[in-house]
């Protein structure tokens, strides 16, 4: 299975099936297919989502490709994992290349965690933890991630309330603190902190932590 399969098998199912077969090809196809995820999933996105992006897309859809290959391939050196894995973005951060990463990324936390199923001291866990944090917008709920920069996509609307329905869906308190998360969670929730108590009690305590006497 090369990359078109995988990301066709992704978009329709979410489950995948990969090859121990390493080749870097990327079939024309693979981007017509991230197009076609991109046109379906900005429609459900809260207000008009950033350009297309397709040379951040195909990366980020070659690194979840590369993450899950050497997760089903055991046998594969650590050093070799942990070098091929650190392929950095051909392009720098930004509301548009975030967003296109996003497209696949959005699927980096299920990867994580099953990589966290096979072993905690796996070189490769600690590699997709490493990519976590530099793609905070797709890892939220991911244990294990701190000190994220969120200031490349935060003045984005549509990214700012995608990442805190995410934050909000998936109870990741580690993802307070700064002074635009909070105030974005606050404007969500509005006068309804029951939606999400706990994160509105993390808020609420971090304010009296730093309200003067």
């Amino acid at each position: 299975m090369g990359l078109f399969q995988f990301l066709n098998a992704l978009a329709e199912s979410g489950s995948v099936i990969v090859t121990q077969d390493f080749r870097e090809e990327v079939e024309p196809e693979a981007e017509e297919v991230l197009k076609e995820m991109d046109r379906l999933y900005r429609s459900h996105l809260p207000g008009k989502a950033p350009d297309f992006v397709p040379e951040a897309a195909l990366w980020g859809a070659k690194m979840l490709y590369r993450g899950c290959q050497f997760l089903v391939c055991r046998d594969i050196d650590g050093d070799i994992v942990s070098k091929a894995m650190q392929e950095a973005c051909p392009l720098p951060h930004s509301p548009a290349t975030d967003y296109s990463v996003d497209l696949t990324f959005r699927f980096l936390p299920d990867l994580i965690g099953m990589t966290r199923g096979v072993s905690s001291g796996d070189p490769l866990l600690q590699a997709l933890l490493k990519i976590a944090t530099e793609w905070p917008l797709s890892s939220v709920g991911v244990t294990g991630v701190e000190g994220v920069n969120v200031s490349h996509f935060i003045s984005d609307r549509c990214l700012r309330q995608l990442y805190i329905d995410r934050i909000l869906e998936r109870n990741d308190l580690t993802r307070l603190g700064s002074l635009e998360v909070n105030q974005a969670i606050k404007e969500s929730l509005g006068a309804h902190v029951e939606l999400c108590p706990t994160v509105a009690e993390k808020m609420q305590s971090a304010m009296t932590a730093t309200s003067p006497d």
